[in-house]
Formats: structure tokens, sequence, C-alpha cells
């Protein structure tokens, strides 16, 4: 399997997890009781796996969705604060939970993954935005991972 399909698998994840993982809450509200922490992101991936065929889940690179699911959970904070920063006039939780997902994603390989060229995270993170989010979502996220990207090399 591509890149882009890990890459998609990663955000699904990470979208899944939003609503059960403490870690990766976004209310200011308190949070509720239910929420735990899913576990390391082999459970995570395990997890979604079962929602795969063996063939499926066999051509995903699991070793770069660990990665991503490490790295977002680990500098969740940092990452969080870019999203905040450079989405004008939208709080995070008021902002869609996949293109939050995306967003995670997308800024980790940004800031955190030398290996992959900036470029290719923001574009991937755009087809991912048009493939699951609303119609002006690209667009949304294109502006805050160039902004991103921008602040990255200055």
């Amino acid at each position: 399997m591509s890149r882009r399909e890990s890459r998609e698998a990663a955000v699904k994840i990470i979208f899944q997890n939003t609503f059960t993982d403490l870690r990766l809450y976004i209310s200011k509200d308190e949070p509720s009781s239910d929420l735990t922490q899913s576990g390391d992101s082999e459970t995570m991936i395990n997890t979604y796996a079962d929602s795969l065929t063996d063939e499926e889940f066999a051509a995903l690179d699991t070793v770069y969705i660990k990665s991503v699911l490490d790295g977002v959970v680990d500098k969740i904070s940092s990452i969080d604060e870019y999203i905040v920063k450079y989405s004008k006039d939208w709080t995070i939780e008021r902002m869609s939970k996949i293109d939050l997902a995306i967003l995670r994603v997308a800024i980790y390989e940004i800031l955190y993954k030398d290996d992959i060229p900036s470029g290719v995270s923001i574009n991937e993170a755009v087809e991912l935005a048009k493939k699951y989010s609303h119609k002006d979502a690209g667009s949304f996220i294109n502006g805050i991972l160039g902004s991103v990207y921008n602040e990255s090399i200055a």
C-alpha cells in the first residue's frame, strides 16, 4: 500500500481516537469520565485493523503509521498551538474533527518528519480534506498548513 493510503489510515485512527482518548481531547470543558487513554499506538492500529480485511491490513505501512501516531500524541500541544495560531476566527473546539485529524498529521509531518517533503504533506492533507470534509475544507487546511510551513522555514 502506498504512503498515501497509510497516511489516510493514520488520519482515520487519529480521528477515531479524538472521541475516546484523553490525550487527543480538545474541549475546554472538563473531560468526560468515559475518556481514557486508548493505549499505545499499536493498540490503536490493531483496533483500526479490525475494520479491514487481512489483505488491506497487510498492505499498510504500520511502521510509518506508528511513528505518526506516536509523534502526534507526543507533540499534540505544540501541534495544536499551530492550529490555533493560524486558524483565524476558529477555535479548535468548533473545528471539524476530521479537519483537525488531517491538520494534526500534516503539521506533525511538516515539523518533525524530515524524510517527507512539506509540499507532499500539504497536498495530501488537502486531498484528504476534499475526500472526507466539506467543500471549503481544502482551502482552509491549505491556508493553515501554508502558514505553518512558512514559519518552519523562516
